[in-house]
């Protein structure tokens, strides 16, 4: 049932009748994730990680107009993050159009407060639009995550003093030095193909905060 109504939302999105944020946090580690590697026959294959170097980053991306506004933090994302994050998409919102943030069911995206939930309607027309349990497949930045982790990112290890302005240039490229390979992501078989996901390969976006 969500998987329809999403559907709906992406369509008028690209229609230019409502925004579609696709909202989530990630953790970039200064060590680059790992996915195959050998070693000497007998031998275990080994890493140095750099365990206490790495950085939260919140984020949405704004499926019609197919821009990324993110935050990076050296601190562990809670409620209240989360809360002036979204302030700041309801504050930055077009005027006049209905807002709609699809986000997942972690802790920190509940509880809320009533009143908070009703301003961002009341001023901003802005409402959240949680996912059924385990469904990442349906919230889009979780493929932006992969890609940004697995594709994008330089295969270095970060240092304390670099990994702030290596998160910076990565997510900054988002849509021009770091194009979808695939240039269209396809929908889930749960969605129909008449709705395109947009790809995340656009020649626009946009830096939202920079690390302190």
């Amino acid at each position: 049932m969500k998987a329809a109504t999403l559907v709906k939302l992406q369509q008028a999105a690209l229609d230019g009748a409502c925004q579609l944020f696709y909202f989530d946090q990630s953790g970039f580690s200064a060590s680059p994730p790992v996915q195959r590697g050998w070693s000497p026959i007998g031998e275990p294959h080994r890493v140095f990680p750099q365990p206490h170097c790495k950085r939260s980053v919140l984020g949405a991306l704004d499926f019609g107009a197919n821009l990324l506004t993110y935050r990076a933090s050296k601190a562990t994302i809670k409620r209240p993050d989360v809360v002036q994050f979204l302030d700041q998409i309801a504050r930055e919102s077009t005027p006049g159009l209905t807002t709609v943030v699809v986000l997942d069911n972690a802790s920190i995206h509940h509880n809320i407060d009533q009143e908070t939930i009703d301003r961002w309607f009341l001023e901003h027309r802005m409402a959240l639009f949680y996912l059924p349990p385990y469904s990442p497949e349906l919230n889009l930045i979780e493929i932006l995550w992969k890609h940004a982790k697995y594709h994008w990112r330089r295969f270095v290890t970060w240092t304390k003093e670099t990994i702030d302005a290596e998160i910076g240039k990565l997510l900054d490229g988002f849509g021009s030095e770091f194009p979808s390979r695939q240039g269209r992501y396809r929908p889930h078989p749960s969605q129909t193909p008449a709705s395109p996901i947009k790809a995340l390969g656009s020649s626009s976006y946009r830096f939202a905060h920079r690390p302190v």
